[in-house]
């Protein structure tokens, strides 16, 4: 198995995150700085299991570059919010090391023979 280091989260941007709008009060843009420049794999598997959560931070996200941006409510960032996005950058990190595990393909014998 090759060395993982997991990405966690390190920051709340509060320089680059918008705040709600006039238009819409119940959206804003937060980016939240990762600990490394995570592969494309990893941003995918994170963007599916954060659009697959249910609630307000299911709305939008994406990796970009070394940030997680999240489209969600103003008050994305309370305690309990903070701690599902914890959980999903956990999430994300255990399913990217199942991909990492190497098949054993011992006792394969594709020709049948």
């Amino acid at each position: 198995m090759s060395e993982w280091e997991d990405i966690t989260i390190e920051r709340h941007d509060k320089q680059q995150s918008e705040r709600p709008t006039a238009d819409d009060v119940e959206l804003s843009r937060q980016v939240l700085v990762l600990s490394e420049l995570p592969p494309p794999r990893w941003a995918g598997i994170c963007k599916a299991a954060l659009l697959g959560s249910p609630g307000r931070l299911g709305r939008q996200a994406e990796v970009s570059g070394n940030a997680l941006i999240i489209w969600g409510g103003p008050k994305i960032f309370d305690e309990r919010d903070a701690n599902h996005l914890k959980k999903m950058v956990a999430y994300t990190n255990e399913k990217y090391r199942e991909i990492l595990e190497p098949v054993d393909l011992s006792g394969f014998d594709a020709f049948g023979l």
